[in-house]
């Protein structure tokens, strides 16, 4: 019997389900399962199990000392894979990864790929026009505007989240050799992925209608869809007190900054306020800790827009945008 593929892919169409086999020693096995009904979603459920001859037996992976829960067993061929509950379990658990998943090649999961990713584009295009029409009137335009921004939010979230693959390297005696390779993203599926999964944030943020009841005022926390935090709170002789962070696609991509705006820095005209300070930002080179914070405020949205003389090297985050306001937590 033939060696089994260190990673096999399998997709159910009517589910819209992903299911990736990843061969980790001799006989263990990652199992991954992840939903697209949504495109772009990170909605996904990993198990960890042994493989005997055609079938995978397996178990949610969790951490030292928990509960494993279910167990499963993933039987099937080269053609397709079928996940069914072990036999005499009580209560089993996380039914949805069950039934029929059927083998996929490398050139159609690019192609779904391309079409999750233009699903999600499609779908944030329709929830940026519903908003334009359907927001409140002070929020309308913000549709536009944040539109306006999104080619430079997505170009700064894929320099973070996709690495391309390493290019493939000709052997140096065969014709025409070269180490360059094959590496364009366009045919990477990680690639499409990534661009589809942005997307979705995208589009959960434009689906969202701006809180109401905040008449424009500063007090609040604000979020950006894409890991960004804002907090205000203003003082009783009119200061503003001002956290921003940031964890954009992983921990290592932060930032955290605060400060104080002083009350004369605070303007308010024709139902927009802007406030302007320079904030210190701790442990980085002289040169880049000084950081001009600029912010506007009206209707149920914040934006931010920041610039220093220098940024520290290898800093991939970001503290620009435009953020949808909350109410200040009850405590």
């Amino acid at each position: 019997m033939a060696e089994p593929a260190p990673v096999s892919h399998f997709y159910d169409e009517a589910g819209q389900r992903y299911l990736t086999l990843r061969s980790t020693s001799t006989s263990g096995v990652e199992v991954g399962i992840r939903w697209a009904a949504d495109p772009g979603s990170t909605a996904a459920w990993m198990g960890q199990g042994t493989r005997k001859d055609n079938q995978v037996v397996f178990a949610a992976l969790v951490d030292e000392g928990q509960d494993r829960g279910s167990y499963f067993i993933a039987k099937g061929g080269e053609s397709k894979m079928e996940i069914s509950f072990r036999p005499g379990q009580k209560m089993p658990q996380d039914p949805g990864i069950l039934g029929i998943y059927r083998r996929v090649s490398d050139e159609k999961r690019l192609q779904l790929a391309r079409k999750e990713f233009q699903a999600a584009d499609d779908r944030l295009n329709a929830a940026l026009k519903t908003a334009s029409r359907m927001w409140p009137g002070a929020d309308k335009p913000v549709a536009a505007d944040w539109k306006t921004g999104w080619p430079a939010l997505l170009s700064r979230w894929m320099k973070i989240a996709y690495q391309a693959p390493e290019p493939v390297k000709v052997k140096s005696n065969q014709p025409f050799a070269s180490d360059k390779g094959d590496a364009l993203p366009e045919k990477d599926v990680q690639y499409w992925l990534k661009l589809a999964q942005a997307t979705a944030l995208a589009y959960s943020f434009a689906q969202q209608a701006p809180g109401l009841g905040s008449a424009g005022a500063w007090d609040g926390e604000y979020d950006d869809g894409f890991g960004g935090h804002v907090s205000i709170r203003r003082a009783k002789d009119g200061r503003l007190r001002v956290n921003l962070s940031c964890t954009r696609v992983n921990e290592n991509q932060g930032a955290d900054l605060s400060g104080q705006i002083s009350p004369d820095a605070v303007k308010s005209k024709n139902g927009e306020s802007t406030a302007e300070a320079v904030f210190v930002e701790a442990e980085v080179p002289e040169d880049a800790k000084d950081i001009t914070v600029s912010l506007k405020r009206a209707g149920g949205f914040l934006w931010v827009e920041t610039k220093r003389k220098a940024t520290p090297v290898g800093s991939l985050s970001w503290l620009d945008g435009i953020y949808r306001w909350s109410p200040v937590p009850m405590e």
